[in-house]
């Protein structure tokens, strides 16, 4: 939301047909849907420029400029303000992602009621960022709009549920809020829900009874990651009509043997995952703590965690994909050197896997070459394609009398078999887009 000029007056609302002669009638004559696709590639001082060529390029340039909002933390009240006096510009939103502005401000007694009129008036959002931290879910009742994500810190208390019983189009949600003891959620509610994140007590709230399909699991204090609160979790997730088919776990490792334990107990209760990333926000996955460590004490902190691996991998049955993440550079996850049998190992005690994603390199299983990298992987199509052109030369230019009907065969048994290789390739490259989660992990 840059500039204010002429983009965000009233009069700007103004009827189309009132365009001033000289705009340009060929340009005018372009359909509007036409011109707003254009626009969508311009920035928005650009926009705010196209906004005083006419009425029409006016409204059009408004539409683009206030469908996605982030405003910095310090234009969040002016932004605010904007949308509770201009109903017209709110209604454009369809994202809106709203900082805390009281972290950093002593923000004045009507904010709340200022935050409110503007939420009114945003009916056509579909995706709601709002860190507010605290019991004001209260303000946000009786919003017209039928969000499809939200992201909030807002309190999971009485004001809350009631919230998200109005939000029935409600599929992605991440739920950062604190948890009010004895907080049930109507089983009516969030029938469509299918991606969430949260801590356990909000996802023992959330996922039983309803078709969750992917769940990020936020476990930031280290002592919650232990093998006891891990079943009882993955117990709880267990009861996911969805049927669960992707889990992520973010938090801060410290004990590699409470980890390994922990492991185990997701196998044990959710054995049909296809998708399973792990991701240390603080601490190490096997950590180098100091870099003259010898190779072999680097070995020693990297058995420690991935050596009972294939022991935790072999509890999937139809493990496809699997993420370890660690925000360390200096940790063992990061050394390819390291990292580079392990998936043939983990690959023997899990054959579904498909591919492994780890913090510095990416594998993926083909049938014909084996483990390769993204790197290899891109490069195999490459050399499947010129391999293609150059087969489709020679048989183009090929005398037909000189054929015999054994190469024909075996030609067409080649191509089969390539066209298989590749369409594998290209679903595996589709897979792994797939398999990175959106809830934004470290």
């Amino acid at each position: 939301m840059e500039g204010k000029s002429c983009v965000d007056r009233p009069e700007a609302y103004a009827d189309r047909s009132q365009d001033k002669p000289g705009g340009g009638t060929i340009v005018l004559s372009i359909p509007s849907e036409l011109i707003h696709h254009i626009l969508k590639y311009l920035g928005n001082k650009d926009l705010v420029n196209t906004a005083i060529v006419s009425q029409s390029f006016r409204f059009i340039s408004q539409r683009v400029i206030y469908r996605n909002v982030e405003p910095a933390e310090d234009m969040i009240i002016p932004c605010l303000r904007c949308f509770a006096s201009y109903p017209h510009l709110a209604s454009c939103a369809r994202t809106l992602i709203l900082a805390d502005a009281t972290r950093h401000y002593n923000v004045f007694f009507n904010y709340f009621n200022l935050l409110r009129r503007a939420l009114l008036n945003a009916s056509s959002l579909t995706d709601l960022t709002i860190l507010l931290d605290g019991p004001y879910a209260k303000y946000l009742h009786g919003c017209s709009f039928r969000l499809r994500s939200l992201t909030t810190t807002l309190d999971w208390d009485k004001d809350f549920i009631k919230l998200i019983t109005e939000q029935t189009e409600l599929r992605n949600a991440m739920f950062g809020g604190k948890f009010v003891n004895d907080m049930a959620l109507p089983s009516d509610t969030l029938t469509k829900l299918t991606r969430v994140s949260a801590s356990p007590l909000v996802l023992a709230a959330v996922v039983p009874n309803r078709k969750i399909k992917e769940v990020e699991l936020c476990l930031l204090h280290q002592a919650l990651f232990k093998d006891d609160i891990l079943n009882t979790a993955s117990n709880i997730l267990s009861y996911s009509t969805g049927p669960l088919t992707a889990l992520q776990v973010i938090t801060r490792l410290s004990d590699t043997t409470s980890a390994l334990a922990a492991f185990k107990a997701i196998a044990k209760n959710l054995p049909k995952l296809n998708s399973f990333a792990f991701y240390s926000s603080d601490g190490v996955v096997s950590q180098v703590r100091h870099l003259l460590l010898t190779y072999n004490i680097c070995s020693k902190h990297l058995q420690e965690l991935l050596e009972a691996f294939p022991e935790f991998l072999s509890g999937f049955e139809c493990l496809r994909s699997l993420t370890l993440m660690s925000r360390n550079k200096a940790d063992a996850l990061h050394d390819k050197t390291l990292t580079a049998t392990l998936a043939s190992r983990w690959h023997a005690s899990c054959p579904s896997l498909q591919s492994i994603s780890l913090a510095g390199s990416i594998w993926l299983h083909n049938t014909r070459h084996g483990w390769v990298t993204l790197v290899d992987l891109e490069r195999l199509l490459r050399e499947r394609k010129w391999l293609l052109l150059s087969r489709q030369k020679y048989w183009t230019g090929a005398d037909p009398g000189t054929i015999s009907l054994e190469e024909v065969k075996n030609n067409m048994d080649e191509v089969d078999e390539d066209t298989e290789q590749g369409n594998q390739m290209e679903r595996q490259m589709i897979a792994l887009r797939d398999s990175i989660l959106q809830f934004g992990g470290p």
